[in-house]
């Protein structure tokens, strides 16, 4: 942080002089030049038409399924061994944790029941 002779924060410094006025006033002036041109580009993009029209709806959906036919080639598929064996084993999984949940319910209840009944 810059400081003067006195030790004062010259950051918030307003300017004193007449040339130092004149100087910020002009800086004020670019900023708000600047961003008026800014304003005016976004506005002028902003109702520019594209000159080339990109495909349209039915083209890019039936572009996007053959892409999605072209990756669902490249999937590797399980065997019907595989797949029964994977949902017995959450078929499994699924029920003792619905038993053990079952049984901590049935616990808390009764704790519960017992401290404030």
């Amino acid at each position: 942080m810059a400081r003067d002779k006195n030790n004062n924060s010259l950051d918030n410094a307003q300017p004193t002089g007449a040339r130092e006025r004149q100087a910020a006033a002009s800086d004020s002036r670019k900023d708000k030049d600047a961003e008026k041109a800014k304003k005016a580009a976004a506005r002028k993009k902003a109702q520019a038409k594209p000159a080339e029209k990109g495909p349209g709806f039915f083209e890019r959906a039936r572009q996007f399924f053959r892409e999605v036919r072209i990756e669902l080639k490249k999937v590797t598929w399980p065997t019907r061994k595989e797949t029964l064996a994977s949902t017995s084993v959450i078929l499994v999984l699924v029920i003792l944790v619905s038993f053990f949940l079952g049984v901590v319910d049935i616990i808390l209840s009764r704790a519960l029941g017992l401290l404030l009944g």
